[in-house]
């Protein structure tokens, strides 16, 4: 649930009728001229006026309604997880592909069971489909990243480097210390990306274990109640959420 003062922000009427108020009075003040005291109790009025439209919301029931809203899916566009479909497939290792495909089937069975067990208007709900969302998106961010550091040493062959440091061997003139300083340094560069992969998919077979954990937690309870198993899996997926792109450097 958003705070209140956030919602009626965010409401455009909320714009429209401050809007209205402001230049009603605006326009008395200015075609009228009213004496300094008469001034006095406009201001006051068109202070009440804004004071009393979150209660006017409140009363109608609408700042209810939109506190507990909750918001379609925001999908990713289907070209951009064609092109990044097509990135990821043209790389030596499978797991990325792997992990693309079975992200989202994992969050499309935690929606669907979701909905199984709880009311969309509920506050759980909104929290659930909000930060399942949240880590699909974190999980594809971190397939792009995985892209496009296996892009950026893709033109390092490591195979080459240790021969050639095999072949340079207790050379010690500059030629060779300078060469062998080179070599060295692309292979470090290398390792860190290896690294950085390595890490951004660990990352996402975390975010997808807590997912099916979360999808079966829901599925054990009841219609209408969450498990304490299911907050524990929830609270850890936020914590997936929060931690998005901590690796992305």
């Amino acid at each position: 649930m958003r705070s209140w003062w956030r919602v009626v922000a965010a409401y455009p009427a909320t714009w429209v009728a401050l809007g209205l108020v402001v230049l009603a009075t605006w326009a008395v003040l200015a075609l009228l001229q009213p004496p300094f005291f008469m001034t006095v109790i406009l201001l006051v009025i068109a202070g009440l006026a804004i004071a009393l439209w979150p209660i006017t919301l409140s009363a109608t029931g609408t700042l209810n309604r939109l506190q507990f809203q909750v918001s379609k899916l925001s999908e990713v566009e289907t070209e951009e997880v064609a092109r990044l479909e097509a990135e990821l497939k043209g790389l030596e290792d499978t797991r990325p592909l792997r992990q693309l495909k079975a992200i989202r089937e994992k969050r499309d069975s935690l929606v669907g069971v979701l909905n199984r067990r709880l009311e969309s208007g509920e506050l759980t709900y909104g929290r659930y489909l909000s930060t399942a969302q949240g880590v699909y998106l974190a999980t594809l961010e971190n397939l792009r990243e995985v892209a496009v550091a296996v892009d950026s040493v893709s033109a390092i062959d490591d195979d080459y480097i240790v021969q050639r440091l095999d072949e340079l061997g207790d050379l010690d003139d500059d030629a060779a210390n300078s060469e062998r300083s080179s070599l060295q340094d692309r292979r470090t560069l290398l390792h860190s990306q290896q690294k950085k992969i390595a890490a951004l998919l660990s990352e996402n077979e975390s975010a997808m274990t807590m997912l099916d954990r979360t999808t079966t937690a829901l599925a054990d309870a009841p219609i209408g109640r969450q498990p304490q198993d299911a907050k524990a899996a929830m609270a850890a997926l936020q914590e997936l959420a929060d931690r998005a792109g901590r690796y992305v450097t």
